[in-house]
């Protein structure tokens, strides 16, 4: 089953990592984690809310509860565009215009609807995918709870692409295209970057309501984290120029590059991240530590007392709380690999001639780190290269959290979430984008229905989401209204899961 995922890895890291050769690479790649926001602002979250805030675990409707899988995809770009004569909502209520059908009376999709974006030389793309695997939140009387959780993230991404390198990038991974007329003249300033991560982290939680009275609740919570890397690669650029000519050359006019690379496993580390489990100790390449803080406030509730009675902690009518407010630092921490990453880096002042003959071409295409092996000999005979020495180190995706929640009626709230950046888009690592969202819900104890608005991706494109849980079961996404009623798409997110509660509330 991992073969043809692998052989597009292969081919992927062909296009993006020549790609990479022909432009300056920037210092930080997007990782787009999923966000999960139909499900993590809810009363029912459970140990989900660990994930934003170990405080909130004090007023998770639970006395136990348990996560038993969850899994979440995310696709973003601005460099392509699904741009169809009609919507996906007419796709699904069967309302696509007859010239667009075909003889069975299905959608004829054309690969036309497909547009590449004018993007300059600020392109950018995602894919990533969160996994969060078991996880367990258990209440200590009426004011601790602890929890255990488990969840891997994986990434790829590119930033600060040009459309001379979109151009170029295709042509490497469409065999069709070889041989007609194509060229490439990179010499734009902006930095480039690609990056690929993958780690996993298991994760121990405490929350403690330090203030129980009748109006007023206030708790703190900590997360301490054993980071895991499962596998890496990038190249960083300085700056870099380029220009191809003739049918198989490249020259590079000028270039400050750098490097990492791990074993020849990596994409099979980064499926085994994606698809979930944990990997042996045997395999892991990166260690770490991370931490997470926070605190939360409810006003106008009703005390321990009148959640404690003799019902389960299920019942929504059970926690009267008017209003509630969450602060929260996230991701803390830095992940190290050691002697299994290799780096280096090149340079010149003076042009230099790359051939993209078969050899080139097979580098890459016999997968995992053959194409980058394949580069640093060609930089150790024809540039300036330095083979690097120490540790690589990579900074988590830092944020902070605000959080708000109002009852606007029994089982009718109304919810905000402020995820802001705390890295710098030069940072070495991971960087999660800004957003921020409000979530309008129905809630109950067996159905939930919430519709997450709001600003992503660092505050600049607008997604309207929707999510549904049924008992122990939810599925939703950040922006499926928005893609349901816009023939215009870029990107897509989706996650789904199960959780459940365990045992009930005795007097």
């Amino acid at each position: 089953m991992l073969d043809p995922i692998k052989r597009f890895a292969n081919r992927f890291a062909l296009g993006t990592m020549l790609s990479l050769i022909c432009s300056g690479f920037g210092v930080i790649s997007r990782l787009n984690a999923q966000t999960f926001e139909g499900i993590q602002n809810s009363n029912f979250a459970g140990v989900h809310t660990v994930y934003s805030n170990p405080a909130l675990l004090t007023s998770m409707a639970y006395k136990r509860h348990a996560n038993i899988s969850t899994l979440g995809f995310e696709v973003n770009n601005n460099m392509f565009v699904i741009t169809a004569p009609f919507t996906l909502w007419q796709v699904i209520t069967g309302n696509v215009p007859a010239q667009y059908q075909n003889a069975n009376g299905k959608v004829h999709w054309q690969k036309d609807f497909l547009h590449q974006q004018p993007i300059g030389t600020s392109g950018w793309g995602t894919v990533a995918a969160e996994y969060r695997g078991p996880a367990y939140a258990n209440r200590i009387g009426k004011r601790f709870v602890w929890s255990t959780h488990s969840r891997t993230r994986t990434q790829v991404s590119v930033q600060n692409v040009s459309n001379g390198l979109l151009d170029y990038g295709r042509i490497l991974m469409d065999t069709s295209l070889r041989g007609t007329s194509w060229s490439l003249d990179q010499r734009s300033s902006l930095p480039f970057s690609l990056q690929a991560n993958a780690y996993q982290e298991l994760g121990a939680s405490l929350a403690v309501a330090i203030v129980d009275s009748k109006k007023l609740k206030i708790s703190l919570g900590g997360t301490a984290k054993y980071l895991m890397g499962l596998g890496h690669y990038s190249i960083v650029s300085q700056g870099m120029q380029l220009h191809t000519y003739g049918r198989d050359s490249m020259q590079i006019l000028q270039s400050d590059v750098q490097v990492s690379y791990s074993e020849t496993q990596i994409f099979k580390r980064f499926m085994s991240g994606l698809i979930g489990g944990l990997p042996s100790f045997r395999d892991i390449m990166g260690h770490g530590i991370g931490f997470d803080l926070g605190v939360s406030v409810e006003g106008g509730k009703g005390g321990g007392s009148a959640q404690m009675k003799e019902r389960w902690l299920g019942d929504p009518t059970a926690r009267n709380y008017h209003w509630r407010l969450a602060a929260s630092v996230t991701d803390f921490g830095k992940l190290s690999y050691g002697s299994q990453v290799n780096t280096f880096s090149f340079s010149n002042t003076s042009p230099v001639t790359l051939k993209t003959d078969s050899a080139f071409f097979g580098a890459f295409q016999q997968g995992g780190s053959g194409g980058y092996r394949y580069l640093e000999d060609f930089a150790k005979k024809n540039l300036n290269y330095k083979q690097e020495t120490g540790t690589v180190h990579f900074v988590l995706p830092t944020q902070l959290h605000i959080q708000g929640d109002l009852r606007i009626m029994a089982g009718f709230y109304t919810a905000f979430h402020w995820q802001q950046s705390l890295l710098s888009l030069k940072s070495v690592g991971f960087r999660q984008p800004s957003s921020l969202v409000v979530v309008p819900r129905l809630e109950t104890k067996w159905v939930e229905i919430s519709m997450p608005v709001g600003l992503t991706n660092d505050y600049r494109k607008g997604n309207i989401g929707a999510c549904v849980r049924v008992g122990p079961i939810f599925l939703g996404s950040d922006n499926f209204l928005s893609n349901m009623i816009s023939n215009n798409i870029k990107g897509m997110n989706v996650y789904f899961g199960l959780s459940s509660s365990i045992g009930k509330i005795k007097k």
